[in-house]
């Protein structure tokens, strides 16, 4: 087994890890009122794609399932940011615009432990998908 394939491999266990975070974030969320479901499906089903795609990758070695998994989950993570807004809103009513830095250490301060481990574990999957990427398109 090649170093790309280790790689892929580590990371598509990230990957199912953060999914298993979103999902019980998900399960949480959808018990309160306010729940944007169609972000959340266009979300999920984008990330589920990717992973799928992802795990194909190591399967298969291909570059373009590779880039193509990332560009899937990029887009994807666009929805998961207007989610995070979405719930930060719902959280602290009468807000006004939120920056993205103020969302963004509301879910990293962990007071909610499943959404924070979802985006932290998520950034490291992401990260390392282009890292991987990037070295399988060098070696390849």
């Amino acid at each position: 087994m090649g170093t790309v394939t280790v790689l892929a491999l580590v990371d598509l266990v990230m990957l199912l890890i953060t999914a298993g975070f979103g999902y019980a974030s998900l399960r949480s969320w959808i018990r309160h009122r306010g729940f944007p479901a169609m972000k959340a499906v266009v979300h999920v089903t984008l990330q589920l794609s990717g992973i799928l795609a992802w795990g194909s990758f190591t399967l298969t070695g291909s570059l373009l399932l590779a880039w193509s998994s990332f560009a899937v989950l990029t887009i994807g993570q666009v929805f998961g940011d207007l989610l995070m807004f979405a719930s930060y809103r719902s959280r602290y009513p009468g807000t006004g615009k939120a920056k993205y830095l103020a969302v963004g250490g509301d879910v990293l301060s962990f007071r909610r432990r499943a959404p924070g481990f979802h985006a932290l574990c998520g950034a490291l999957a992401w990260f390392g998908m282009l890292a991987i990427c990037v070295y399988a398109s060098v070696v390849h």
